[in-house]
């Protein structure tokens, strides 16, 4: 989605200081960008090259910053890491995040200061590895904190979690920025200036109709494919309406959402005998400088008892659906297991689906840019999902990253 098209890799790399494999960290290194204060960008910046062609000067500016910004942001999280307690940090699943964020740190911050585009150039294709490398950590992050449960207050495993999250999303919007920025200035070396709807991995005239169109039709494949049925759906309200946004967020959250939408009415189908699924029904509306989304589902709804949960990590219906058939007690989708369906749900709303990471998540992401999520329940019948999706260009003033 975000146009990080695949390039020949330059031959020389001597941008980058020499760096040799260790068998221990350096945390005198890590200790030291850590201690610096975090440097905030505004969406203002990150919009600035929209009207005008990308200058050499422009790509050297933005990775000044990403160089100086990106190593400070891992250092923090690599010691975030030393804080956890000891049993929960030897996790093998936190402990392999906890290496590839070193990693991260450790590759970045070991570039000498970039003056030109080919140092610039060699950055960016490293940048772009580490960020792709990254991509894995939620799910692994994920599968951790559920195997250490019992180790950590709920309330310390969610403070930590939210501030990883939202770290991420802030270096993953900062290098993938960044990173879009440098392929866009070679694509315009090499063809005639064009008008784009594109600033680096923003899109200013997202179609917020479309990329549920398109998520929906996934999620419905995914659906058939694991389950021999799925409902339909339908898309109406303000479908033309358009806002500036970064799509793999929206992909995200749409996902999410319309996984649970798909897979609980199909189950409430197959609990309640009913002959037909109903449809699931997306509207999006138009408001001041924000769209609106709502989708609704006729699949039976979240238990009363559930709804304080719904938005805490490593919480799942899924799993509360699996205690179920421990005790004999009910049945998942034709009688799997917490373990298959969490093999067979990784084509849906990402691989991290029955952890209990999906809606938090989304959430996180909703509320990132000044959205928000709220989810209403009527038992025995279904849910309504509302999502606000605030315009990035609307809020550049007040929205930091």
């Amino acid at each position: 989605m975000l146009r990080l098209l695949s390039r020949s890799r330059p031959a020389r790399q001597t941008g980058r200081r020499m760096h040799s494999s260790k068998t221990h960290y350096d945390e005198t290194v890590v200790y030291k960008y850590a201690s610096q204060q975090i440097k905030p960008v505004s969406l203002g910046q990150l919009l600035k090259y929209r009207r005008q062609p990308l200058s050499a000067a422009n790509i050297l500016d933005s990775v000044s910053y990403s160089q100086a910004e990106l190593p400070v942001r891992l250092a923090k999280r690599v010691i975030s890491f030393h804080r956890l307690p000891f049993i929960v940090g030897t996790n093998p699943h936190i402990a392999r995040v906890y290496s590839q964020y070193y990693e991260a740190f450790d590759r970045l911050h070991a570039f000498a200061p970039i003056a030109d585009l080919h140092a610039e150039w060699e950055f960016t294709r490293a940048l772009e590895r580490q960020t792709q490398l990254l991509v894995d950590v939620i799910p692994t992050i994920a599968q951790g904190f559920l195997e250490c449960r019992p180790y950590m207050p709920s309330r310390d495993r969610t403070a930590f979690i939210n501030e990883l999250i939202r770290s991420r999303i802030g270096l993953r919007v900062i290098g993938e920025q960044h990173v879009a920025l440098s392929f866009q200035l070679r694509d315009e070396q090499k063809a005639a200036p064009t008008e784009d709807v594109w600033v680096g991995a923003i899109h200013t005239r997202l179609l917020p109709a479309r990329m549920l169109e398109q998520c929906a039709h996934m999620v419905q494949n995914m659906c058939e494919m694991h389950y021999s049925t799925a409902p339909a759906y339908r898309i109406d309200g303000d479908i033309e309406e358009t806002i500036s946004y970064i799509p793999s967020h929206l992909e995200y959250i749409a996902c999410e959402l319309l996984k649970n939408a798909f897979r609980a009415t199909v189950e409430f189908s197959a609990q309640t005998a009913r002959d037909a699924h109903p449809p699931i029904q997306i509207t999006i509306t138009k408001g001041d400088g924000y769209v609106g989304v709502r989708i609704r589902d006729q699949g039976g709804g979240i238990p009363k008892s559930s709804m304080p949960n719904i938005f805490e990590y490593s919480w799942s219906s899924m799993q509360d659906a699996d205690a179920a058939d421990d005790h004999g007690a009910g049945s998942s989708m034709a009688g799997m297991s917490m373990q298959t369906n969490l093999a067979l749900q990784q084509g849906i709303g990402g691989p991290i689906a029955g952890l209990g990471f999906g809606l938090p998540m989304a959430r996180l992401y909703a509320e990132y840019f000044g959205g928000s999520l709220d989810i209403v329940s009527m038992e025995d019948y279904g849910c309504d999902v509302f999502l606000k999706l605030r315009s990035i260009e609307g809020s550049v003033e007040d929205t930091q990253i």
